[in-house]
C-alpha cells in the first residue's frame, strides 16, 4: 500500500524513471561487444571460480566486484553480452533513485525530479548504461555513498557513520579513481570535524574516524589488485591537454550544443545566486537553513578535488584522464544544473529551458547520433559469424585478436585453425622472406582502423592471390587470400563434370571481356528454397585448375518477381568486375559454384562463356 501512495504522490518523477529505463533497455544487444566487454565476459564466466576470476584480474586496473556480480548473474540469465549489459542498465536505472534522493537531502525533491529528467536523456549515462563495464554502477554507489555523507554530516550518529563506511567502500570497489572521490569526502569531513553540525568536535571526530577504519578494513581484499595495478609502468592513455576538462564536460552531455548551453547557463545562475546570498554564521555551513551554501561545498569539492588529483597524477605518473573513469563526477554536474534551474524564480523560464534541454537531449541520441540504428563500437561478433560460417574449414585463420578468440572459439578451437600474428603485415612479410610459406588464409583484425598494408605488400597478394571474401565494418575486418590456381572452398565435387552436385537455374545477363578486364553479371538460385542462405562463387577454369573470381552480392527482387516464386530470391543477384592481366596466355571457362551454408547443398555449373588472355 505504501508503494502504491508513493508512486501515486510521485508521478512525474516514476514517469520519468520509467522513460530513462525503456531508453537503457533498448536495443541492448545490437551493439558487437568490444574489447573491454569482451574481457569482461571472459572473466565472468561461470566455467571460473571466485578465486580464479581474482587471480584474473590481478593484471587488471579495476576492483573486482563488478566482475562477481555479472558472474552471479550469468548463473541466473546465462553467460550472455545480454546478462552483462542488463547488470549495467539496472546500476543505471538506480541510478535515477540515487540522484534523487541525494538532490532531494541536499536541496529539495524538486531538484530531484529536475536531475533525474536531466539524467534520463543523457546520453553519456545512457551509453554507460548498455555497456558490460563497471561505469553504471561507478555512478550508482558514488551517488549512494554521497547521499549516506550528507545524512551523516546532518545526524552523525553510529548509524549513519556505518552506512557511509558501507557504500563509501562499495564506491571505491567499483573503481579505483573512485579513491580520490573518496579523499574529497574526508576533505569535507574534516571541515565538519572543525565546524560540526549540532555536535561536538570530538564525537563527531570519533564517528568520522571509525567510518574511515571500518572502509579501509572493507577494502582489505582489493589491496592486492590495487598495489600490483599501482606498479604499471605504462598505459595507453595520453598525456591531458590543456583543454581536458573542457572536452570532459561536453561529452558528459554528448557534445550537443543546447544542452551543454543550458547546462552551462544554469551553473552560472546558481552560482550567480549563490554569491548574492549573505552568510548567517562567518565561516560556517549550515546544512538545514544554507542548502544551497552547503550543496555548492558539497558538490565542487567533490567535482574539483576528483579531477585535480587526477590531473596531477597524471602528469608526475601515469596518465588516466578518460572520461568514462569519471563518471562519478557526473551526479554532482547534473545536480548543480538541476540547482541552477529550479533557482530560476520565473516558473515559464525554467519549464522552457528544462523542456528544451530534454527535447534536443533525446533528438541528438534518436536522430542525430543515431543511437539505435547506427554501429558505433567495434564488429567483433560480425567478423566471429563469418570465420564460424566460412565454407573452406582448411586454411588458417590469422588474427592479432587473443581475446577475441578467447571469448568466441574456446570451445571450438579444434574446427578453426587461430593463429596470432601481430599484423597482416608481419605475415606477408613471412611468406616473401620463405615461399614455402606461401598459402590460402584468413587474416582478421579490430581496433587498429580500416584494412590497409604497405604498396609492397599489396603488389605481392596481388601477384598471388584472389580476394575471395571480405568483410570491412566498423573498425574490424575479415578478408579470406586465396592463392592462385588453387579451389578452395569448393569442396568435393566433380569439377570436371558440366554439371555437378545439385542443379540449379542461372542466367549470364552480360558478359564483357575486353581491354584485359572481365565483367560478368547474373543470377542462380536453388529452386524449392529462399536465397538468403546462398552464397554465389565465380571461376575461370583452365587445365583443370580453378582461379577464384572476387564476386559480389547483388540484390535482385525481380528474380523472385519474374518467375512469380513464392520463396524469396532477392540474393540470388551476383556481378564480378575483375583486371586479367596476371594471368597466363590462353582460354579459361567461367563456373558458377552455388552453395547453401543452412542445409549443406551445393552445385557447380560449367558455362559457355569463355575468356581469353
Amino acid at each position: 500500500m505504501k508503494v502504491i501512495n508513493w508512486i501515486s504522490d510521485n508521478k512525474i518523477l516514476v514517469g520519468l524513471i520509467i522513460f530513462g529505463s525503456i531508453l537503457r533497455l533498448i536495443k541492448l544487444e545490437y551493439q558487437s561487444p568490444w574489447a573491454d566487454e569482451i574481457f569482461t565476459l571472459v572473466n565472468t564466466s561461470t566455467e571460473k571460480s571466485f578465486i580464479e576470476i581474482f587471480q584474473n584480474l590481478k593484471s587488471d586496473v579495476h576492483p573486482p566486484l563488478y566482475y562477481y556480480i555479472i558472474h552471479c548473474f550469468n548463473f541466473i540469465l546465462g553467460d550472455t553480452i545480454f546478462t552483462a549489459r542488463f547488470v549495467s542498465v539496472v546500476f543505471g536505472i538506480l541510478g535515477f533513485f540515487a540522484i534523487y534522493k541525494l538532490a532531494e537531502e541536499l536541496i529539495n525533491k524538486k531538484v530531484g525530479v529536475i536531475a533525474v529528467a536531466l539524467l534520463a536523456v543523457n546520453y553519456f549515462h545512457l551509453y554507460y548504461s548498455q555497456e558490460a563495464r563497471m561505469y553504471s554502477m561507478l555512478f550508482f554507489t558514488t551517488t549512494l555513498s554521497f547521499y549516506y555523507l550528507v545524512k551523516f554530516i546532518k545526524n552523525p550518529t553510529l548509524k549513519t557513520a556505518v552506512m557511509h563506511s558501507i557504500f563509501a567502500c562499495l564506491m571505491i570497489y567499483s573503481q579505483f579513481f573512485a579513491l580520490f572521490t573518496l579523499f574529497s569526502q574526508y576533505v569535507i569531513l574534516l571541515y565538519f570535524i572543525i565546524r560540526p553540525y549540532k555536535t561536538s568536535k570530538l564525537k563527531f571526530f570519533q564517528y568520522s574516524l571509525l567510518s574511515g577504519i571500518l572502509t579501509a578494513i572493507l577494502y582489505i581484499p582489493a589491496w592486492v589488485i590495487f598495489f600490483t595495478a599501482s606498479k604499471r609502468e605504462s598505459i595507453w592513455i595520453q598525456i591531458p591537454q590543456m583543454d581536458v576538462f573542457t572536452q570532459m564536460f561536453k561529452e558528459f552531455f554528448g557534445f550537443a550544443e543546447i544542452p551543454i548551453m543550458i547546462a552551462f547557463l544554469a551553473i552560472l545562475f546558481f552560482l550567480i545566486s549563490l554569491f548574492k546570498r549573505k552568510e548567517i554564521q562567518k565561516s560556517y555551513i549550515n546544512p538545514v537553513d544554507e542548502k544551497q551554501t552547503f550543496s555548492f561545498f558539497i558538490l565542487f569539492n567533490w567535482i574539483s578535488i576528483t579531477l585535480f588529483i587526477s590531473l596531477i597524477i597524471s602528469f608526475i605518473n601515469l596518465p588516466m584522464i578518460v572520461s568514462r573513469y569519471f563518471i562519478n563526477v557526473l551526479p554532482a554536474i547534473i545536480i548543480l544544473v538541476a540547482s541552477g534551474l529550479f533557482y530560476i524564480k520565473n516558473d515559464l523560464v525554467k519549464f522552457t529551458l528544462i523542456s528544451i534541454f530534454i527535447l534536443f537531449s533525446f533528438s541528438d541520441i534518436v536522430f542525430v547520433k543515431s543511437y539505435y540504428t547506427k554501429i558505433v563500437k567495434v564488429q567483433y561478433n560480425e567478423i566471429a559469424e563469418i570465420v564460424k560460417n566460412r565454407k573452406d574449414k582448411k586454411d588458417p585463420i590469422y588474427t592479432n585478436l587473443s581475446i577475441w578468440i578467447n571469448y568466441f572459439f574456446n570451445k571450438d578451437l579444434e574446427n578453426n585453425k587461430l593463429i596470432l600474428k601481430p599484423s597482416i603485415d608481419s605475415f606477408i612479410g613471412e611468406m616473401k622472406n620463405d615461399p614455402l610459406l606461401i598459402h590460402s588464409f584468413w587474416y582478421v583484425n579490430a581496433e587498429q582502423g580500416n584494412f590497409s598494408i604497405s604498396e609492397d605488400n599489396k603488389k605481392f597478394i596481388d601477384e598471388n592471390f584472389y580476394l575471395s571474401e571480405n568483410f570491412e565494418g566498423f573498425d574490424a575486418w575479415a578478408k579470406h587470400y586465396v592463392l592462385k590456381g588453387s579451389a578452395s572452398g569448393i569442396g568435393d565435387i566433380n569439377l570436371i563434370q558440366p554439371n555437378s552436385g545439385e542443379n540449379f537455374p542461372f542466367n549470364i545477363e552480360s558478359f564483357d571481356n575486353s581491354d584485359q578486364k572481365v565483367r560478368v553479371d547474373g543470377w542462380a538460385y536453388f529452386e524449392g528454397q529462399d536465397s538468403k542462405d546462398s552464397h554465389i562463387e565465380l571461376a575461370l577454369l583452365k587445365e583443370g585448375k580453378f582461379i577464384m573470381l572476387k564476386t559480389n552480392e547483388v540484390l535482385r527482387e525481380d528474380v523472385t518477381s519474374y518467375f512469380k516464386s513464392k520463396y524469396d530470391l532477392k540474393k540470388s543477384g551476383f556481378s564480378s568486375y575483375v583486371d586479367i592481366t596476371h594471368l597466363e596466355k590462353g582460354k579459361y571457362q567461367l563456373v558458377i559454384f552455388l552453395f547453401n551454408k543452412k542445409n549443406v547443398k551445393q552445385g557447380l555449373k560449367l558455362t559457355d562463356k569463355i575468356v581469353v588472355k
